[in-house]
């Protein structure tokens, strides 16, 4: 990487000073370029560092510590948001935990330094030593991007308008989330979408873009309020430090190799087979996205082959090996299902495979591994058979990748040649006889002062230590607060669902009552109207129910229904009043009177001698149907005809006994 012409900023944290302090925290800062200090800030504060940044927007922000100005996680990330899209950070001093001083690092790039630099002097050999492409670069957000689209406002209360509020947010969501997808497809940027669909649209979307944030930027604007929000954040992930050149191979550190076995889908599954045939990793996960396949490959080694089970090749596998430099191996024909079962046995009792997913992409890597190993065969019989002194599996992966295999032999057996630094120039040696003291305390002068720059470089080693645990403990703190979250959610949701059961048990107990209840009084309307059809045709009559035979119910009745002329009245208790009750009757005119108990004689007289007939239910055939009761007209009439026979009867023979009485009383009186 050609760093000429790049502009840095490199700071340091002024002595006695913290971010985790409760004072300012300060900074001495210099901006670099091409070799030169083109200006020098010997104090400086945190916001007017990234104010400078953003100002001048340089490619390198470079620092021996970044946990100087960043106590946290959290901080780091905010930190990184505000600085401009282009600028990288840079902790010259290596990957924590496993730095190396400043000041070291300046003697074995010959950078000038006497003694411990000062911040400003700290500022400037991280600038330079960034421009000679030494150090680390810092990611905490990955290349992708998220894109949410949610609800601007709550449904919340709106009476008879919730229906029409909330269709119009999740319709406006649905439009805007197909939108931003047909700019994505227009711009050729892949994407991966996640929906929560409801009845009028989408109540929420979350779409992952394969493009950092400044692309994305340019096709979607950010939003808030209305009806729906546009929130627009780079993907965070674990803080990684990346160097900056590719750094010498240490002598003890031998790459691991592997064919990578891909089973792309909405569950995806990653095989990991090293060179020998052993499976290292296999997992498989819902939504497993290619930069996070990339990213898992990448911490365990280097894939020197990506195979698919199917002969047609995926578009995910074709990208994902094109991404990782790769090549890609397909079967001819499609492999029968009952290959893949054995092949999983075959592994099952060295490792535990969970799905078919995962079967299939360890069914790939297989595969690929037998069509391989022909040449994997050879390389070994001819390490063998010409005792050659290198790495087999670096060979093997050289010659899968396709160099032809003399040529990885002579890569692999060159030998680089070695620096030899000169000697330290020796002191010239004075008299001993006259200086053997002087340089006796000379040499312990030495002697002490190395062991102190020695012991200055541990403290410093061991605080930069001190500063990454500091700074893991809150990447894992906000890491477990994202499971308790999680947890939060999933026991309210639980709580709700609970109440929701319990209501909705409620509402099928109060619905099965109401079908009760419903069927019951349907039963009730068919005998009504049954009934009433009857009175309609002439069979039955309608009468009037009065419940007691007491001359308050009868005046109570008259008030809130009414008694006119020629009613039938029913009496249900019949037992209790006297000739004056009756006469309230007489009064009314009522045709007739129908009892379901016995009325009193006098009674009985009194509304006979009225020419009111007292008829019993049972004569008329009495049906009641809640409060209204209906009798048989035929019956009823029969029952009348009766009466008044009987009545005519009895005033003849009354008319008869008044005749003879008269004529008894006549003779009397004519016999005195």
């Amino acid at each position: 990487m050609d760093k000429n012409g790049d502009l840095i900023v490199g700071f340091d944290i002024l002595p006695s000073r913290s971010p985790r302090s409760k004072s300012m925290a300060q900074f001495a800062c210099v901006v670099f370029r091409d070799g030169a200090v083109l200006n020098e800030y010997p104090q400086i504060s945190r916001s007017s560092l990234i104010r400078l940044i953003r100002e001048i927007e340089p490619t390198w922000v470079s620092t021996d510590n970044i946990f100087e100005i960043v106590p946290d996680s959290k901080s780091l990330y905010q930190f990184v948001k505000r600085l401009p899209s282009e600028t990288r950070i840079v902790q010259v001093t290596g990957a924590p935990p496993h730095q190396v001083s400043l000041k070291r690092l300046a003697k074995n790039h010959h950078i000038d330094v006497r003694g411990k630099p000062s911040p400003l002097e700290s500022a400037r050999i991280a600038a330079e030593l960034t421009s000679l492409g030494v150090g680390h670069r810092l990611e905490c957000f990955s290349g992708e991007t998220e894109i949410k689209i949610t609800r601007g406002r709550k449904v919340g209360r709106g009476g008879q308008s919730t229906n029409r509020y909330r269709r119009r947010m999740h319709s406006r969501i649905q439009q805007m989330t197909r939108e931003i997808q047909s700019r994505l497809k227009e711009e050729e940027i892949e994407y991966e979408r996640d929906i929560r669909e409801s009845d009028f649209g989408y109540s929420s979307a979350r779409i992952i873009a394969y493009s950092p944030i400044p692309v994305i930027r340019k096709l979607v604007s950010s939003k808030r309020g209305g009806d729906f929000n546009v929130q627009i954040s780079p993907v965070r992930k674990r803080t990684e430090f990346i160097p900056l050149e590719p750094q010498p191979v240490p002598k003890d550190f031998t790459p691991k190799y592997f064919v990578l076995g891909v089973d792309p889908g909405t569950t995806a599954a990653i095989c990991l087979l090293t060179l020998t045939g052993k499976i290292h990793k296999l997992v498989s996960k819902k939504g497993l996205t290619r930069a996070e396949i990339i990213r898992r490959v990448y911490r365990q080694g280097m894939p020197v082959l990506v195979a698919s089970d199917v002969p047609n090749t995926p578009h995910f596998v074709d990208k994902l090996a094109s991404s990782i430099k790769a090549e890609v191996f397909t079967p001819s024909k499609e492999i029968p299902v009952a290959e893949k079962n054995e092949i999983a046995r075959e592994y099952s009792d060295d490792y535990k495979i969970r799905n078919a997913h995962e079967r299939d992409a360890l069914t790939a890597a297989v595969y690929a591994l037998r069509n391989q190993q022909p040449k994997l065969d050879q390389i070994d019989k001819r390490v063998r058979e010409e005792s050659l002194p290198l790495n087999r599996n670096h060979l093997k992966a050289l010659v899968i990748k396709g160099m032809p295999m003399s040529e990885a032999i002579a890569s692999l057996t060159r030998k680089e040649a070695k620096v030899v630094e000169p000697p330290p120039a020796e002191m010239p040696k004075e008299e001993p006889v006259t200086r053997e003291q002087l340089d006796r305390l000379r040499t312990i002068i030495e002697s002490l002062e190395h062991e102190k720059d020695v012991l200055e470089e541990k403290i410093d080693d061991l605080n930069r230590l001190v500063e990454y645990h500091k700074f893991r403990q809150t990447e894992l703190e906000h890491s477990l607060e994202i499971v308790n979250q999680d947890n939060y959610w999933r026991v309210k949701r639980d709580r709700e669902l609970a109440r929701k059961e319990s209501a909705i048990k409620h509402i099928r107990r109060d619905n099965r009552k109401l079908r009760r209840t419903i069927k019951s009084l349907e039963e009730r309307l068919d005998r009504l109207i049954g009934v009433k059809r009857l009175e309609m045709r002439g069979d039955m009559l309608a009468i009037k129910t009065i419940p007691h035979f007491t001359k308050e119910c009868i005046l109570e009745y008259e008030n809130n229904v009414g008694i006119k002329s020629n009613d039938i009245i029913l009496f249900e208790d019949a037992s209790g009043g006297g000739p004056q009750t009756a006469s309230m009757l007489i009064d009314r005119g009522v045709a007739a009177v129908v009892t379901d108990t016995p009325l009193s004689h006098l009674a009985v007289n009194e509304l006979v001698d009225a020419t009111i007939p007292v008829i019993e239910a049972t004569e008329v055939e009495l049906q009641r149907i809640d409060e209204f009761a209906f009798i048989n007209q035929k019956k009823f009439e029969k029952q009348m005809r009766k009466f008044m026979m009987e009545a005519r009867e009895k005033a003849r023979q009354r008319s008869e006994d008044q005749l003879v009485e008269m004529v008894e009383k006549y003779r009397r009186d004519i016999e005195r």
